[in-house]
């Protein structure tokens, strides 16, 4: 028996860039080839650890007398989780926490207060990994995501705070929750050095 074997691209999601904007100033996330992405703030570097985890919730169909007849598909669960080691007030209560924030120039002063009236805003996501080779990049888009983990902070002179950012996916008008898409130098080529 002859096996098909297909070349494959290994990519490990891990390192890129993570960038957000707040998705009402997004006028069509869902349109790569005329994306404006002046709104996206690299909100900063991940060395590794990106993740995106899909999981489908299903439920079933039984007989009493056949056992499980089908099984069908209710939703999806779509989380993005990262650690970042960049300290950001003003990105961290713009796209994590919807809280207070204040800059004072003047008196170089930065505050951002916590409450329990603070929301997370709806979010799009765009996670930017370049291939080790050059030869392309892998992208993941989140169309609206929300802010869905917890803030913790170790000061530690050791090892430096990371900050762990886990985003869940919301259903678009249009059902979608993600796309990833995956460029490469065209007719196969070789990068160039």
């Amino acid at each position: 028996m002859a096996l098909h074997y297909q070349e494959s691209d290994p990519i490990i999601l891990g390192s890129g860039e993570l960038y957000l904007a707040l998705a009402n100033e997004i006028t069509n996330p869902e349109d790569f080839e005329n994306f404006d992405d002046t709104n996206l703030i690299n909100i900063g570097a991940i060395e590794s650890g990106a993740n995106v985890n899909i999981a489908t919730e299903k439920g079933e169909i039984r007989s009493s007398n056949r056992g499980l007849i089908t099984k069908y598909s209710i939703g999806k669960d779509v989380r993005f989780s990262t650690g970042v080691m960049t300290w950001n007030m003003e990105s961290m209560s713009k796209f994590l926490t919807g809280s207070e924030y204040e800059e004072d120039i003047t008196n170089g002063i930065r505050k951002m207060v916590i409450s329990a009236k603070d929301e997370p805003p709806t979010c799009y996501l765009r996670f930017v990994h370049e291939k080790k080779d050059g030869s392309g990049k892998l992208i993941a888009n989140i169309y609206k995501a929300q802010f869905d983990g917890d803030l913790n902070f170790v000061f530690d002179t050791e090892n430096p705070t990371t900050i762990n950012y886990e985003f869940v996916g919301l259903e678009t008008d249009n059902k979608n929750y993600i796309e990833f898409i995956e460029t490469f130098i065209p007719g196969g080529g070789v990068p160039e050095v």
